[in-house]
């Protein structure tokens, strides 16, 4: 017996009780009885035969009333909410915002995709022809079988979608041949998903995290990541070949074809998230206004976010997203930002969510305007050395310490840090000041790097990765801002943005350049050979002063 097969007879018995629904063809118009609310499954028949498992969340409609529709998909290694109390509906903000919505009397269509939970095929990785294609079968399906769907006033069904991650991309990539998807809300997905290997140098760590939940749900049914061109990733360096084809699966080679989105979005996205960096909702954001779309961004702190102590813990493992958001006069919870997008856009009333909400933290007020911070201030980064691959491997045990001799820094002199000395590049990471943070200043934008790497070892073990680290003042500890690293995979120069970060500072705060030998955020792929390497350039930074109330 395949495992497959095996996982399929046990979920059998973990559902039981839970029977398929056969609907016949609706009545189009609005709604010609009483409907409850309520919620069933079914089983959509894709264009190549396979059967995709859906739960339908049947809004609570009087005669005449119409509902507009929400189709809703889950992320790499998920499945759908099945019911209301479900880990999807009860935890994951795509649940969460599809359940409130049916509370608010729209239908949602919530669906497994291919090869994933109860649906059948094999992960195709977002192919067209596949995971595209089956955005749009739903919404045939939906349309064909459910009563009442709310027209728009061009007479086009009111449909949204939304999905977080690798549910992002199915709804983003489906925009670009689907006019029927009115207002999305793509949580946390991609531009280009060579964001996973950037500089070609895969994100081993996420590699090896999103193994292990997209095996299970899949019924260990992921061949396709491990056939050629892919499975150069495991090595550490992503093939040209590899690239090649990550780059086809994403919005990326949709927009650069030409090709143009037809539906607005709410674009919601994490600084901290270190699988996919702010850059990535950015760049939609930019595909989808240069298309003449409305385009919308959230950017928040959660996302995909690696269990500690790789990252700081965020609440929840792997994916997190907070509950409120703060900028300008704007207040609302997450959840009630995504639902009065639907209604603004897919019932035409007065809800609307701003342009940009640009968050400095989880408990701070953040950043409202039109367009992302481009303020940016170059500084010289002299001359310094790198132990490689061990600066950065006592960092976990060093920190501890900081917190401790943080505590008594105050009793002796020199302890508010203010001069641009650095630090670290042994065992620890080198940090090299470049500023320091006057009153009323936050770090909101994309850094930028005029790097030269050079180094003792062979041009392809010299490996670092840098970022944007901040010491408070009167503090020891270094803390990378966003904790977003680039890896800088080899000597030579490298003239690029760094992942976008946002942060609050405060008078006497040193920020600066912070450079690893080795990270655990790439595990796998570290320079194994005892070597120093020296960087120097210039350091661009987005310090922006906001004056306060």
């Amino acid at each position: 017996m395949s495992m497959r097969v095996a996982l399929t007879i046990l979920l059998a018995f973990t559902v039981a009780g839970c029977a398929t629904t056969k609907l016949s063809p609706a009545t189009p118009g609005p709604a010609q009885t009483s409907l409850k609310q309520d919620y069933y499954q079914v089983r959509i028949v894709t264009h190549d035969g396979k059967k995709l498992a859906a739960t339908v969340y049947q809004p609570a409609l009087a005669p005449g009333e119409t509902a507009p529709l929400i189709i809703a998909t889950h992320g790499f290694g998920g499945f759908r909410a099945k019911r209301p109390l479900s880990i999807y509906g009860q935890t994951m903000i795509t649940g969460e915002a599809a359940l409130a919505a049916w509370k608010k009397g729209y239908w949602v269509v919530f669906y497994d995709q291919r090869g994933w939970g109860q649906s059948q095929g094999v992960v195709e990785m977002m192919h067209p022809e596949f995971e595209i294609k089956d955005v749009s079968t739903v919404i045939d399906w939906s349309l064909k079988h459910l009563p009442a769907i709310h027209s728009l006033e061009d007479g086009s069904p009111a449909i949204g979608m939304i999905g977080e991650s690798y549910g992002g991309g199915a709804q983003i990539m489906a925009s670009f041949v689907e006019p029927r998807l009115k207002a999305l809300v793509p949580i946390a997905s991609w531009y280009d998903a060579n964001a996973l290997a950037p500089n070609r140098h895969m994100k081993t760590n996420w590699g090896a995290t999103l193994l292990i939940p997209g095996g299970v749900s899949s019924g260990f049914d992921i061949g396709f990541m491990t056939r050629k061109p892919l499975r150069s990733g495991f090595s550490g360096t992503m093939s040209h070949d590899g690239a090649d084809l990550m780059y086809q699966r994403s919005p990326a080679f949709f927009c650069d074809s030409g090709a143009k989105p037809q539906a607005d979005a709410l674009f919601v996205h994490g600084f901290r998230d270190t699988l996919f960096p702010m850059q990535e909702a950015l760049n939609n954001q930019t595909c989808f206004n240069n298309a003449g779309r409305d385009a919308r961004l959230l950017a928040i702190q959660g996302g995909h976010i690696l269990p500690w102590p790789v990252q700081k813990w965020s609440g929840k493992p792997l994916f997190n997203t907070e509950e409120e958001i703060r900028c300008g006069e704007y207040e609302a919870t997450l959840v009630d930002s995504i639902v009065n997008w639907w209604e603004e856009k897919l019932r035409g009333e007065d809800r609307t969510v701003p342009t940009l909400c640009l968050t400095l933290g989880y408990d701070t007020d953040g950043l409202a305007d039109e367009t992302f911070p481009e303020v940016k201030e170059v500084f010289p980064v002299p001359a310094h050395r790198i132990q490689i691959p061990f600066a950065g491997m006592g960092e976990w045990l060093a920190v501890p310490i900081d917190n401790f001799t943080d505590v008594f820094r105050g009793m002796w002199p020199g302890a508010d840090l203010r001069f641009l000395r650095p630090n670290g590049g042994v065992i620890r990471p080198r940090f090299i000041p470049v500023y320091i943070a006057g009153e009323n200043e936050v770090l909101a934008g994309i850094p930028e790097i005029d790097l030269n790497v050079a180094g003792t070892a062979s041009k392809i073990s010299t490996r670092l990765f840098v970022g944007v680290g901040v010491q408070r003042a009167g503090k020891r500890r270094v803390r990378v801002v966003s904790e977003q690293l680039t890896p800088l995979p080899r000597k030579g120069y490298f003239r690029q943005e760094l992942p976008a970060v946002s942060a609050e500072l405060k008078a006497g705060d040193r920020v600066g350049l912070v450079v690893y030998g080795y990270t655990w955020q790439y595990f796998f792929n570290p320079s194994f050979w005892w070597s120093q390497a020296q960087v120097s350039g210039d350091l661009a930074l987005p310090v922006i002063e906001v004056p306060k109330d």
